[in-house]
């Protein structure tokens, strides 16, 4: 096991939607490529052409796996990678080859340092079993934990997350961007029990071209993206419990009490004027 902290320059929303994302964790790690998508209404996974009839976003992946044993010393296994696993702590990936040598997970966990920064905890965890004649001609694999974290993450944090996004962040955080007429306030506001409230969800996106609706019980706190007047994600926290989707839905049915929501409605209009404002 190996694990290090990093600080982003960058709110901690923005650094866990890229969190998860499978594909750009993938990419940084430099040593999954992902082959296959699993459609998980079908059951099948997808490759080929045939990605381009995946109908929603998935979790589950074949990957083939680059293992560096020197620096001219390479060797490729197929496995399965699967992720992101999100709790209210962290957001976690796990993979293993087809010949069992090597399985490992890949465990993010942020922390807010305000508006502006976010201190992000890295941690591997890879198991590495290399035969018994690799290991007698000195051709051990390098130490993995280390070398993904390190070599990779880290160093995607510290030289191209600020390089690529900089001025995205600046942007987003900037006093003057408020100025320009993007109103993040709720529009809406509505308190009621469980039916209620899920009853007021179903009529609020049948009328919202863009925004967010946020659910907030007791003990339960959600988040739906309306687009074109359809859910197009909604995502469900109760207790160490995340769910997406419309089994995130199902978590407000049984939540007790008194619920709220808030609608954030944006305007296509404010977005273009803000873009023509930061151009």
């Amino acid at each position: 096991m190996y694990n290090t902290e990093v600080i982003i320059n960058a709110p901690i929303y923005f650094v866990k939607k890229m969190l998860m994302d499978p594909l750009v964790i993938s990419g940084i790690s430099g040593h999954i490529a992902i082959l296959k998508f699993k459609d998980k209404q079908k059951n099948e996974y997808l490759m080929g052409d045939k990605i381009r009839e995946l109908s929603a976003p998935t979790d589950e992946f074949i990957a083939l796996y680059i293992l560096l044993r020197t620096s001219k010393d390479f060797k490729y296994a197929e496995g399965f990678f699967k992720g992101p696993e999100i709790t209210v702590e962290s957001i976690k990936y796990y993979g293993k080859t087809d010949d069992g040598k090597l399985e490992f997970t890949i465990e993010f966990m942020p922390k807010n340092l305000g508006s502006t920064q976010t201190r992000l905890y890295i941690a591997t965890t890879v198991k590495y079993n290399d035969s018994l004649l690799d290991k007698i001609m000195g051709r051990s694999a390098v130490d993995f934990s280390k070398h993904i974290v390190e070599d990779h993450f880290a160093t995607y944090a510290r030289i191209y997350f600020p390089a690529l996004y900089g001025d995205i962040i600046k942007s987003l955080t900037s006093t003057e961007k408020t100025s320009q007429g993007l109103m993040i306030a709720p529009s809406f506001e509505f308190t009621g029990d469980a039916s209620s409230i899920l009853s007021k969800i179903n009529e609020i996106i049948s009328q919202l071209d863009l925004g967010l609706i946020k659910v907030n019980f007791d003990k339960l706190n959600c988040s739906i993206v309306v687009q074109n007047k359809e859910m197009k994600k909604a995502v469900c926290r109760s207790d160490g419990n995340v769910k997406m989707g419309f089994e995130a839905l199902s978590m407000i049915i049984s939540a007790k009490g008194q619920g709220k929501i808030e609608v954030y409605a944006i305007k296509i209009e404010d977005i273009i004027d803000t873009l023509y404002a930061l151009a």
